[in-house]
């Protein structure tokens, strides 16, 4: 059997390394395993106490052998459960049957396994370093039947297994396992994956508990989504999917997300895996609608153009839409376009007397738009709501006499941005 290179345990510089690389932010050098972790015989007493190949482990495989560790690094570490016990040069070929990624690239919580004439062999990596060496955990090296660590070549191993890899990535298209769900990483927020259909058989990263509660809500504004398997394109804003007719409208193509058509039509839901998309875009900012590059304030689900020059030239607009988004705000659910509401155009009402007499007073709503709105009114004598008086007409009292009459017309409609607007005062002499 081949001999490692052994290296002396080092925890409390590991753990140091580990702390500085969070502070300073390290980011692709090194992954590393998380410090309280590394280098720990945590292997149970129950097995460890007996002699070796004495019983078997939960498992099915002999104690204190590469296997049995490996079973219970799995188990203890990435939270999954071996489905075979087998001899360790037979692990590969048996996961690849079952579907799990094997292949040469290692990745922190992968089981690194032998199958040659002179080792067969199989650990837990730990740590993957920048210099083509991964550091692996093990059991049982030289028929010991004892822990140990060693750093090794990246391409010593056979190849990699991934059961269910621990997270090293959060980057756009990376997949995660948490609370026994599979997500798409898109924009720094999990989106849900509801088939491995359209990513393959692919390793996904286990993450914890206080990892997943410093995700983001929704991706970031600017991230593409490419929805399956209609095969349309969507862009964030303010957490929502806003339909992208075409690439041309963004400047080309441009990298995106696979999800699912599901992911997009349960965008807006408050509860379950689908919380992760707004049904409209929650929050204030400026895009820019290509071809025409009118620059818009998105604010309370729609969007209005600005045309103040100081505002546009300040305002970061560098997120591009389409203006047919804009063409069809408010469209109707079954439309792609439905995300972004419509704004609606309200005038100030006028009074009119409906006579001479002046005893009723009417109000006109011309100018307001789009069609099919539901108008509300409320009538007001000086300002002060007059109860009962909530129709389009009013009817002049004796308490009227010198006050100022206004009324407030509320307009609304599904999809659209509820206006309200108030008429300049009619007194009555």
């Amino acid at each position: 059997m081949g001999r490692l290179k052994r290296r002396p345990r080092r925890l409390f510089a590991r753990i140091l390394v580990s702390l500085l690389a969070v502070v300073f932010g390290i980011s692709g050098a090194v992954v590393f395993a998380p410090a309280a972790y590394a280098g720990t015989d945590d292997y149970p007493a129950k097995w460890k106490d007996k002699p070796r190949d004495s019983m078997f482990d939960t498992w099915g495989e002999y104690n204190r052998e590469c296997t049995s560790f490996a079973a219970w690094r799995l188990h203890s570490r990435n939270g999954f459960e071996m489905p075979f016990h087998a001899n360790a040069n037979n692990w590969g070929a048996k996961a690849k049957a079952l579907g799990y990624t094997v292949n040469k690239v290692p990745a922190v919580g992968s089981i690194a396994y032998w199958n040659t004439a002179t080792r067969m062999h199989v650990a837990w990596v730990e740590q993957v370093n920048p210099n083509s060496t991964v550091e692996i955990e093990e059991y049982n090296i030289g028929a010991t039947g004892k822990y140990d660590e060693a750093t090794i070549a990246t391409s010593s191993p056979t190849g990699y297994i991934h059961f269910r890899d621990l997270v090293t990535s959060l980057a756009d298209g990376s997949i995660i396992d948490y609370n026994s769900h599979i997500y798409v990483m898109a924009g720094g927020s999990p989106q849900y994956v509801t088939t491995w259909a359209k990513y393959g058989k692919k390793p996904s990263g286990l993450i914890s508990a206080k990892k997943w509660a410093t995700l983001s809500t929704y991706p970031k504004d600017g991230t593409f989504l490419t929805a399956e398997p209609s095969g349309k394109i969507y862009e964030v804003v303010g957490g929502s999917p806003i339909y992208i007719s075409s690439w041309d409208e963004v400047g080309g193509v441009q990298p995106s997300v696979t999800v699912s058509d599901t992911n997009i039509a349960e965008a807006g839901a408050t509860s379950g895996v689908y919380k992760r998309l707004a049904g409209h875009p929650r929050t204030t900012r400026y895009v820019t609608a290509l071809p025409s590059k009118t620059v818009y304030q998105i604010k309370g689900g729609a969007a209005y153009p600005i045309t103040d020059p100081a505002v546009i030239a300040t305002a970061d607009a560098s997120v591009t839409i389409g203006d047919d988004d804009i063409a069809n705000a408010g469209a109707a659910a079954t439309s792609p376009f439905s995300r972004l509401r419509g704004t609606i155009t309200a005038p100030a009402p006028t009074v009119t007397a409906t006579s001479s007499a002046a005893k009723k007073l009417k109000v006109t709503t011309t100018g307001w738009a789009p069609a099919k709105l539901t108008l509300t009114y409320q009538w007001y004598r000086n300002g002060v709501l007059v109860k009962g008086q909530t129709k389009s007409t009013y009817t002049v009292t004796s308490a009227d006499k010198g006050a100022s009459i206004t009324v407030t017309v509320t307009a609304a409609r599904s999809n659209y941005v509820t206006v309200t607007a108030t008429s300049a005062a009619y007194v009555k002499k």
